[in-house]
């Protein structure tokens, strides 16, 4: 960029010379020839008076007045007199433009270049009270010969210029580049610098905020998936501990024939928690990577209720729960296993932590175009200081009482990662003792 600064003010101040050096030579010229005519013209007026009035007069007494060249006419173009002493060796002038102008007109004048351009002659004619013509011509320079003689002058005019340029622009360059030079692109707001550069430095703090929210949450990500790997050792490490135990009391005969069915029994439903926790393990880590692959359709939600409604039955009749479907038929366009898995999770934990004769309550409607759903229970509620972190992956309220409820620990961080993938909005309410309000609200017409 300095470089660029530099460069383009030495072009500016080189291209400023010459323009100028030109414009000022042809002003010059210009009034050097306005001066040379104004004379000529006056001179000729003076003579045409004179000789008006003075007939016969001997025009060799003007001669060494002017040095303009004085010829004399008559009315059929012949020269009478040359002050160069040529009136011999002449043309006839009838049809010269400055003769022809002033018989008709009274006054005429031309202007006519020599052959090598150099050099011209301006004549200036006017028509005297007998019917002659006086004609005065001087010879000057072209423009283009006044050009050529200014040339060395132009030179030095421009080395002198270009000298005075690179060293100011020199200068200056430092003076325009130190200020970006020393902005604080960590603090671009606190630089004191040009007004120009104030979209460019609010669009760098712009994007400091964005990395600095983008460190945060690669951070935060990194911190969640130590959490989680901590968490999946320790979830996995329970029921394989409590597999690995009796199975090798099993193998060293050390449980009585009539124990080893309930042995079995333990070992068969802690392999059976440990395959659930894996396939949940895999399901997440599919959304969170967006690596679904299943076709969206559209899936009626309150239909995908009662099916959830009689999948869970016998679990509900277990707990001794009743479920409700409420509202009306309301679409979406989603993928149906997610969609399942979603309101499975979200019916099987309110029936898990809900109390005896307890009841579920699952309504689907339609508010402001947006698909809504809803899941009440009069179940045990969460505190307040945990509402904000029950979607995590085998995050639990009660460690000692959850412990009793066999799960994998990750149906709500499902749920969570279903809705992020259907581009819906979750809140949840709750109060101890009381139960716990979901609600889950769908974009309208949204793939």
């Amino acid at each position: 960029m300095k470089r660029k600064v530099y460069n383009s003010m030495v072009y500016i101040a080189l291209v400023g010379v010459m323009m100028t050096s030109i414009l000022l030579s042809m002003l010059s010229y210009y009034r050097y020839m306005e001066q040379i005519k104004e004379e000529i013209r006056t001179e000729a007026a003076y003579m045409a008076t004179s000789l008006n009035f003075h007939e016969g007069q001997n025009l060799d007494a003007y001669k060494d007045l002017t040095a303009s060249r004085i010829t004399w006419i008559d009315s059929d173009g012949i020269v009478i007199y040359d002050s160069e002493g040529q009136k011999n060796k002449m043309a006839n002038h009838k049809n010269r433009e400055e003769v022809k102008t002033a018989v008709e007109k009274g006054k005429g004048e031309d202007t006519r270049l020599s052959k090598t351009l150099n050099e011209q002659t301006y004549y200036y004619a006017i028509r005297l009270s007998d019917g002659t013509v006086l004609r005065l011509s001087r010879e000057t320079q072209t423009i283009v010969k006044q050009m050529v003689d200014y040339i060395p002058v132009f030179l030095l005019m421009t080395g002198v210029v270009l000298v005075l340029a690179i060293a100011l622009s020199k200068i200056l360059t430092d003076r325009i580049v130190e200020p970006i030079n020393k902005i604080d692109l960590i603090h671009p707001k606190q630089n004191q610098t040009y007004s120009e550069l104030t979209p460019l430095l609010d669009r760098i703090e712009k994007q400091n905020i964005d990395i600095e929210h983008q460190i945060e949450e690669i951070k935060e990500v990194e911190n969640m998936r130590k959490e989680f790997s901590a968490n999946v050792s320790h979830e996995l490490k329970t029921p394989l501990t409590t597999i690995s135990g009796y199975a090798e009391l099993m193998k060293d005969g050390f449980v009585k024939q009539e124990d080893m069915g309930r042995f079995s029994a333990t070992i068969y439903e802690e392999a059976r928690r440990l395959i659930a926790m894996i396939e949940d393990i895999i399901k997440l880590s599919k959304l969170d990577e967006n690596q679904v692959e299943l076709e969206r359709e559209n899936v009626d939600l309150y239909e995908l209720a009662f099916k959830v409604k009689s999948d869970l039955s016998l679990r509900a009749l277990e707990e001794n729960v009743s479920v409700h479907i409420l509202g009306i038929h309301a679409t979406v366009r989603g993928v149906y296993q997610i969609l399942y898995e979603m309101f499975f999770n979200m019916c099987e934990n309110a029936i898990k932590y809900n109390k005896p004769d307890g009841k579920v309550a699952i309504t689907v409607s339609i508010i402001e175009d947006c698909p809504t759903v809803i899941f009440e229970d009069t179940g045990i509620g969460i505190p307040d200081e945990d509402i904000d972190r029950v979607f995590e992956r085998f995050y639990r309220v009660d460690k000692s009482h959850s412990n009793q409820k066999k799960g994998s620990g990750l149906g709500l961080s499902i749920v969570k990662h279903g809705a992020k993938f259907h581009h819906a909005d979750m809140s949840i309410e709750s109060k101890i003792g009381e139960g716990t309000k979901i609600t889950i609200v769908f974009p309208e017409d949204r793939d």
